[in-house]
C-alpha cells in the first residue's frame, strides 16, 4: 500500500473510532473492551478509565475526562502531535530520534501513576 493511501486509511480508521467513542459510552456499550488488569487483580492500571476519558474529551467535558484518567488528558496532546507529524512528514524513525532517557521517564511516570492511583490517600487518581 502506498504511503498516501496508508495515511488516508489511518485517518479514516481514527475518525471511525472517534465517532464510535463519541456516539456510545464505554460504560454502556458492550462493544468497548474492559480492563483485564482490573478484572483479574482488582487494581487500576495506568490506563484504566482512558476510554471513558477520551469519550468525555470528545464530548467536550474536560472535568469528567480528568476524573476518569488525568494521565490520558495530559499525554493526549503529545500523542496527537507525534501522530500528526508521522502522517504529514512520513517519518518512521521516532524510536531512534527520541532519547532513551525520555522513554525511561515515561515508563517511570506510568509505573508511579499506576501505584499511586491504587493507594487510598490518592484515590482522586482512580477512575470515578
Amino acid at each position: 500500500m502506498r504511503p498516501g493511501y496508508r495515511n488516508l486509511a489511518a485517518v479514516a480508521l481514527i475518525g471511525v473510532a472517534a465517532f464510535l467513542l463519541w456516539k456510545g459510552s464505554p460504560t454502556e456499550c458492550r462493544f468497548f473492551p474492559k480492563c483485564l488488569v482490573l478484572q483479574f487483580t482488582h487494581f487500576h492500571c495506568p490506563g484504566c478509565g482512558s476510554l471513558r476519558s477520551l469519550h468525555f474529551l470528545l464530548r467536550g467535558d474536560l472535568a469528567a475526562a480528568w476524573a476518569m484518567n488525568p494521565l490520558t488528558v495530559l499525554l493526549l496532546p503529545g500523542i496527537i502531535f507525534l501522530g500528526t507529524a508521522e502522517l504529514l512528514f512520513h517519518r518512521h524513525d521516532f524510536a531512534t530520534r527520541i532519547r532513551p532517557v525520555y522513554l525511561w521517564i515515561l515508563v517511570a511516570v506510568f509505573i508511579l501513576f499506576g501505584i499511586l492511583r491504587n493507594l487510598p490517600s490518592f484515590s482522586c487518581l482512580a477512575p470515578h
